[in-house]
């Protein structure tokens, strides 16, 4: 009787102990992704807890993220309400030359998702964080069946304006719960004197189409609802320095009339798509759906024809030529007849549309030699990451871009560690170095397939394999968040007590491949301010090749801060 009532008092003090252990609060890097579980961390390399200072560094015109995390005791059993109420904001940053006001810093919720398998070797099961969810109301460290995080962690992304001063600005994070305060941090922020440019160089195809948006946002199918959220994905892309592939707003409707069709444009949306938003690559079939099939038919060329010199006209009328691509109608062809019918319909294109190119996604350099080339027929390739690896196919890019053809690359399910992938439960450091991989190779480009792909999956908020089926082209793997790097934001109090979203809401992978583009224009400012030796030299220090590149943050950061007082240096040196 006696050892029990010991046990009770025991319990009872360490239940007592547990309840009354404070909140702590306390900053990591972007490029880390912080587990319910993690250690909290006293020193990294933008948070000092003695002093309690979070500091980051960007340019003009540039997203500076971080991330500010909320940890408090586990409860002290899985049916026991969890620590909630709390709160954070930021106040304005200023400097004796300037000031970038709260509105330009905005804060995400991050919703942590259940990974009940391993996307690769290195991958782990149990909850990640992904989703960002705008902040506009008090959270708690509640998560799915019951559980309780002991992390917490808000995305904060300050947004420097393009035309603010340089120089160190400071302000405050503030943590509240149930209105107290709990703590206060102090955030130091370095502009760089130079500004990115309004527009990345480098081509990204990403995709995101109409299919499932309607379902997952609880509107009708081809809608004028429809279409405008549509359109309100596609803005999401272009904010973050990306394009949509295959957009369907710019497929022009395609009518038959005898021997030839009739192509009607929408011009409202040309106006959108091109004049405002400035898209770089505009990709159309060089044989829609209406008109052939994958095979090559003869009888369907005149139609063909009719319908590639009408598209030629349009955009050489508007001044939009240069921005034309046609699409192959056979994708990732593999067998001896695709690639005979991919050469039919390259020559179609260049007889019907001399100049535009013809773009496949393959390598020049075929995997049976019996099959022929594609090289001569195709004028831009996109090439699976796996090609990668094969000396002969980075001697076929070279020659390929000598002559002038544009160059992207893709990652899809069967591209395992130690390659990169957007996987939730992949490194952090793989998204943001895919552009850099882009420029080691010479490419001009990347793709991705599909960032919302929610037919197999009754949820992507609650049940990370996106694409079921990728365990058969992967090998057996399953692939966490594969072509679903948003969100519908239409589910978004459901599941993270914030508000819902009219449009998508983004993810920590999705920030972090757009970190990663903005590196790409760090590069390409070296290149156009005279230096392009020291963006060649930076990149080899972090990319031997698609297998082989740094994973290592604090590299990351150091590279960075050289590459911005290099530019800041030539652009002195300019007297801009």
């Amino acid at each position: 009787m006696r050892l029990i009532l010991i046990l009770l008092v025991f319990v009872s003090a360490s239940l007592c102990l547990a309840q009354s252990a404070p909140t702590q609060v306390w900053a990591a890097p972007a490029v880390y992704k912080v587990r319910p579980e993690e250690p909290v961390q006293s020193t990294n390399l933008v948070w000092d807890a003695k002093s309690k200072i979070v500091s980051v560094a960007g340019a003009k015109n540039e997203h500076v993220p971080f991330q500010i995390v909320v940890t408090t005791p586990r409860p002290p059993t899985r049916y026991d309400p969890p620590a909630s109420g709390f709160f954070v904001e930021a106040t304005d940053l200023e400097s004796s030359g300037g000031r970038i006001p709260r509105q330009a810093i905005k804060l995400y919720f991050q919703h942590v998702v259940l990974c009940y398998g391993k996307s690769s070797p290195i991958g782990e099961t149990g909850f990640w964080p992904d989703a960002l969810a705008p902040l506009t109301d008090p959270f708690s460290m509640g998560a799915h069946f019951r559980e309780a995080v002991t992390n917490r962690g808000v995305w904060i992304d300050v947004v420097t304006p393009p035309d603010i001063p340089a120089g160190d600005y400071s302000g405050a994070i503030r943590v509240t719960q149930n209105g107290k305060p709990v703590d206060e941090l102090r955030l130091k922020l370095k502009v760089y004197d130079f500004a990115l440019p309004a527009e990345t160089r480098l081509i990204t195809y990403m995709g995101v189409s109409a299919s499932q948006l309607a379902a997952f946002h609880d509107v009708q199918r081809d809608s004028p609802e429809a279409k405008r959220l549509l359109q309100k994905y596609h803005a999401f892309l272009y904010e973050n320095r990306m394009e949509p592939w295959f957009n369907e707003s710019l497929q022009p409707e395609v009518e038959k009339r005898g021997d030839g069709v009739a192509v009607k444009f929408d011009a409202q949306a040309y106006d959108l798509y091109m004049n405002r938003w400035k898209t770089k690559r505009v990709i159309l079939e060089a044989a829609p759906s209406t008109l052939a099939e994958e095979r090559y038919s003869g009888e369907a060329a005149p139609r063909v024809k009719s319908y590639l010199a009408q598209i030629v006209e349009f955009y050489k009328k508007n001044g939009w030529l240069n921005k034309l691509v046609f699409n192959s109608p056979i994708d990732e062809p593999n067998t001896a007849e695709a690639y005979a019918d991919t050469r039919k319909w390259a020559s179609l294109v260049h007889e019907a549309a001399p100049g535009v190119p013809f773009l496949v996604t393959e390598s020049p350099v075929p995997d049976d030699p019996a099959w022929g080339s594609l090289s001569g027929y195709a004028n831009n390739f996109s090439i699976h990451g796996n090609a990668l690896n094969s000396p002969e196919v980075k001697d076929a890019l070279r020659r390929e871009q000598a002559k002038g053809g544009e160059i992207s690359w893709y990652i899809s399910c069967d591209q395992v560690y130690p390659q990169p992938n957007y996987f939730i439960d992949a490194p952090a450091m793989d998204p943001v170095m895919v552009p850099w991989i882009t420029w080691r190779y010479g490419m001009q480009g990347m793709l991705y397939w599909e960032m919302k792909f929610w037919s197999q999956t009754p949820d992507p908020w609650l049940d990370p394999v996106t694409y079921i089926s990728g365990f058969l082209c992967s090998g057996g793997g399953i692939l966490n968040g594969e072509g679903s790097l948003l969100y519908p934001g239409s589910r978004t109090r459901r599941y993270t007590w914030q508000r819902d979203v009219d449009g998508p809401v983004s993810s920590i992978r999705f920030e972090l491949l757009r970190e990663g583009i903005e590196d790409y224009d760090y590069l390409s400012l070296l290149k156009s301010l005279g230096d392009e030796k020291f963006a060649d030299d930076a990149v080899r220090g972090m990319v031997v090749d698609v297998s082989a590149f740094s994973r290592n943050v604090e590299e990351l950061f150091a590279v960075r801060e050289k590459m911005a007082r290099r530019i800041e240096q030539l652009s002195r040196a300019r007297g801009r």
